[in-house]
């Protein structure tokens, strides 16, 4: 897991350094981020002593642009500014005084987190497209079912025509509903 800490100059940097060495976390200080270089870390903490103009505007667009998780070390319980991503899965809130204590636990669990959203996003992109793939074949037998074909021929057409002309059943079933493909 690689974290990238937004450098504030004071012992709260020190006291993260220490507390990603002692449970093998890489860490990098950075001034500023760049949104090609956002993308090359799992996690980016950033304290309330940290000196970014719009802090709260910095967060969210954080999170809603580049889907990053944030680690934010505050020393009150108030969410005040940050209320807008509060609730929101991507932002994690550490106190500082239990900070020995949360953030190498929060880090672990964001990486665990993450792993398991992008296998929910991948699975719920397989389903989508599978879905897709289920209408523009629906389309494609009512294509033929115009031109004549019964849902069992037009069903049994399509398949054998994409093995046939050797292309997924995907492109076919476009082909068939432009009408690029005779019967």
């Amino acid at each position: 897991m690689r974290v990238a800490i937004i450098n504030g100059n004071g012992h709260l940097d020190k006291q993260i350094e220490r507390l990603l060495n002692q449970h093998g976390i890489k860490g990098d200080f950075v001034n500023h981020l760049q949104r090609n270089t956002v993308k090359q870390y799992d996690a980016i903490i950033l304290s309330h002593r940290n000196d970014v103009p719009n802090k709260p505007i910095f967060i969210e667009r954080l999170i809603i642009e580049q889907a990053i998780p944030i680690i934010y070390i505050t020393n009150t319980p108030s969410i005040g500014q940050l209320y807008n991503v509060y609730h929101d899965l991507f932002f994690n809130l550490v106190n500082e005084i239990t900070m020995e204590v949360e953030l190498p636990v929060t880090i672990k669990l964001v990486a665990k987190y993450m792993k398991e959203i992008r296998r929910l996003q991948s699975v719920n992109d397989n389903t989508k497209e599978r879905l897709e793939t289920i209408l523009l074949t629906n389309k494609a037998k009512r294509v033929l079912m115009n031109k004549g074909l019964s849902e069992e021929d037009s069903h049994q057409f399509i398949q054998k025509k994409a093995m046939d002309l050797r292309v997924s059943k995907r492109r076919l079933v476009n082909l068939i509903i432009e009408n690029k493909i005779d019967i």
